[in-house]
């Protein structure tokens, strides 16, 4: 076969050219970055943010994942103000809230403790049913390394706990008819 020949006998036609032109094919929008409201952390490594759209659903996913050992919680907690996700620095990725809630154990047995400020003071507890609390707890919930203690009216299945999270994400507290258990130390 003649090379040159070859080289030659292809020449090309008007649909192989380069466009010359670009067509608009409709409207042109920017889209807008999400505005994150709330950092929500699982199992101490990996870190999300969430915007103020989020329902049960959104909660209650993770919450049926968790194990009680390699995925063992699901912390949420709120920025100090909302934030558009593409501004998110390291600095506000790692800053913990004041105020918090979270998840641990597994997706059958878990526990719900929430971090607040109560009169400038900053405070740990443990959420439970209304109960009797006259005796050391007795239940133990895997939360990754070790076992947290706790009574039989502070386990939750994860349905019952995303409720929760979906009360505190929107309004900053838990839903009524809940105890508290301060946890010291």
């Amino acid at each position: 076969m003649n090379v040159r020949r070859s080289m030659t006998a292809h020449t090309a036609s008007p649909a192989d050219a380069a466009p010359t032109e670009l067509v608009a094919t409709g409207p042109t929008t920017r889209v807008q970055p999400t505005v994150a409201t709330h950092r929500v952390t699982y199992s101490n490594r990996l870190k999300v943010f969430i915007g103020p759209d989020e329902t049960v659903d959104n909660f209650l996913r993770p919450l049926c994942r968790l194990d009680g050992y390699h995925r063992y919680s699901v912390n949420m907690s709120r920025l100090p103000s909302p934030i558009p996700a593409t501004d998110i620095t390291t600095a506000v990725g790692s800053a913990r809230g004041a105020s918090a809630v979270q998840c641990t154990g597994s997706t059958n047995a878990l526990v719900i403790e929430i971090w607040t400020v109560v009169d400038g003071v900053p405070q740990h507890f443990i959420i439970g049913l209304p109960g009797s609390r006259d005796s050391e707890p007795t239940v133990c919930i895997p939360d990754g390394t070790d076992f947290l203690r706790l009574y039989a009216d502070e386990v939750f299945t994860a349905e019952r706990a995303a409720e929760v999270f979906a009360t505190y994400f929107h309004t900053d507290d838990i839903p009524p008819g809940f105890q508290l258990r301060e946890v010291l130390g």
